[in-house]
């Protein structure tokens, strides 16, 4: 009876029967349930990722080593994003080469284009190169929403977009080129488009001879003008100021990995780019932060033995950080 009391004298759990089988044995340690088979042997030695079957690697580094010049993440693409600054009897033309993944690409397009719209205005010249200028960035914009989003865990600290360029209050800027052409519009309308006065016809009510004679027309006057040579106008001379850009620093292009040399001092290094396996190499990058010049970030890497930073004089977002490591 399979609902009867237990066989025996009542207790369940005395041996024999259904209520006396003893315990199954304990699971093997290292599976969830002694009924799994253990996972199969990986072929050629080649043990399971690190988060465990079912999760894949990311996907390797370019073969041509193009990796964004802020984070270095990938996918990158090279591009050429331009500005333009109107200083009253001058002007300066900016640029800034990639390769740019398509988060930094953007913030990058948005910047410039937005300092631009603010400062390109200021010269004689700069009416028509601020609109070119502009233009130009529409190349490497289109490139960059072309790519996707970089690899997960394959950069650092990325600059931020913010908000569309036609979401900002710089759009505004361009009401000034709109206001002036209007307003030369309306100025040469009015010149050229005026009128002149019409002929007043005097009509008699009552074409009477007996009551009203119209007299004959005045003689025109006649006007001659004395001879008149203008004097000859000074020709205005312009002497444009000397401008030198600064030089680029060779640190700009390492990164983690790279070894450098210190051809200066403590107090003003120079630091260039070498191979690690050459004898001249003093210092291993562990760590590059962009976007910031503030050297305690180099705290966070316990490696770091000194540190190397640049700040740039115009654009925060080319600042950057060198966490370093004594080598040799």
């Amino acid at each position: 009876m399979p609902y009867g009391p237990p066989p025996g004298d009542g207790n369940p759990y005395a041996s024999g029967g259904s209520y006396g089988a003893p315990p199954p044995p304990p699971a093997p340690p290292g599976y969830g349930y002694p009924s799994a088979p253990p996972p199969p042997d990986q072929p050629y030695g080649v043990q399971p990722p690190p988060g465990g079957y079912g999760y894949g690697y990311p996907p390797p580094p370019p073969m041509d080593g193009t990796t964004c010049r802020f984070c270095g993440g990938y996918p990158a693409v090279n591009a050429t994003v331009r500005g333009h600054q109107g200083l009253i009897i001058a002007y300066r033309m900016l640029r800034m080469t990639g390769p740019f993944c398509r988060t930094c690409g953007t913030a990058t397009v948005r910047d410039m284009s937005a300092r631009t719209l603010v400062q390109g205005w200021w010269s004689l010249l700069s009416w028509l190169l601020t609109p070119i200028t502009l233009l130009l960035n529409l190349g490497p914009h289109n490139k960059f929403k072309q790519l996707p989003p970089p690899v997960p865990g394959s950069h650092g600290p990325q600059l931020n977009p913010g908000v569309p360029l036609t979401r900002r209050p710089h759009t505004a800027m361009l009401l000034v080129p709109v206001s002036l052409a209007v307003t030369l519009t309306l100025l040469l309308t009015g010149v050229i488009g005026q009128k002149p006065d019409d002929p007043h016809t005097v009509v008699d009510p009552l074409p009477s001879p007996s009551r009203y004679t119209i007299p004959p027309p005045l003689p025109s006057p006649t006007f001659t003008l004395p001879p008149y040579t203008p004097p000859p106008l000074p020709t205005p001379t312009y002497t444009l100021p000397s401008y030198t850009p600064p030089a680029a620093d060779p640190a700009d292009a390492a990164k983690a990995g790279d070894c450098l040399h210190n051809d200066g001092t403590d107090t003003e290094p120079k630091m260039t780019v070498l191979p690690c396996t050459d004898t001249k190499a003093q210092y291993k990058v562990i760590y590059k932060y962009t976007g910031t010049s503030d050297k305690e970030s180099c705290s966070k890497q316990p490696k770091t033995t000194s540190t190397y930073w640049v700040k740039h004089p115009l654009l925060p977002s080319l600042d950057y950080v060198l966490c370093l490591k004594a080598v040799g």
